[in-house]
């Protein structure tokens, strides 16, 4: 199945959009939509694309009602999203989706792609979590390396931002089985990035967190770790340290 959905926030007409396929939107506040399921979706063979547009002047927080859970199809493993994201002068954007939990057997991609006039501000919120096909009780724990590697299934993410037409940030992070990830037990990441952005980078002292300061006014907060409760948790305690709210 192919969704799209086209969400464009304007200073004086409110918000339009349009969306075919899984997903639907729903405006619930002046400058608030939520992005809300309405088929199993994505499913393998599956494609989304997602197109929001912050024209001059405007204000836009886009959210999900649930968790998005990438499923493979009978025939077909593989599923893709792309978020595409343009904030134009003096206009902001806070993207906050749910998590995607990717279940077992499942091969999910996703890309964000955004472009910011340097006048504009960005609050883009990532988690995703690789999840078991089945529950395995305690009598089965013994067998849980071998699930791991046979059944799980696996999450590529890329986050591409350019700022003024300068490539600000550009990098791609992999989940699931046969991972570096993997190989240390993390199975959730969640990444949290700001323009603009001037505090100095933190690192957590044990844990795999940290808040990166970019070239430029930008700033990185990402985690790993056994789960996107906990991976949330890290990147909302680096994310909120000495932030001064922007308007």
């Amino acid at each position: 199945m192919r969704t799209d959905v086209e969400i464009t926030a304007t200073a004086d007409r409110g918000v339009r959009h349009s969306a075919t396929g899984g997903l639907a939107v729903r405006v619930t506040a002046p400058g608030h939509v939520q992005l809300i399921g309405t088929a199993a979706t994505p499913l393998g063979g599956d494609e989304i694309a997602v197109r929001i547009r912050v024209e001059p002047g405007a204000r836009l927080s886009v959210g999900t009602v649930a968790a998005t859970i990438a499923l493979p199809a009978r025939d077909r493993a593989d599923s893709r999203a792309r978020w595409e994201i343009e904030v134009g002068a003096g206009g902001r954007l806070r993207l906050d989706p749910q998590p995607t939990v990717v279940a077992g057997g499942a091969v999910h991609t996703s890309d964000v792609v955004a472009e910011i006039d340097p006048t504009g501000i960005l609050d883009l919120y990532e988690h995703v979590q690789i999840g078991r096909a089945f529950q395995i009780d305690r009598a089965t724990t013994m067998d849980l390396d071998r699930i791991d590697r046979d059944r799980t299934g696996s999450w590529t993410g890329g986050l591409r931002v350019t700022v003024g037409g300068e490539v600000w940030l550009a990098h791609r992070v992999m989940l699931g089985a046969s991972t570096p990830a993997a190989a240390i037990g993390h199975r959730a990441m969640s990444n949290v990035f700001r323009y603009p952005d001037d505090r100095p980078e933190e690192l957590h002292p044990s844990e795999f967190a940290a808040r990166l300061r970019l070239a430029g006014e930008a700033t990185l907060t990402s985690a790993l770790g056994t789960s996107v409760t906990a991976t949330r948790r890290l990147t909302d305690a680096l994310d909120t340290a000495a932030l001064v709210p922007n308007g």
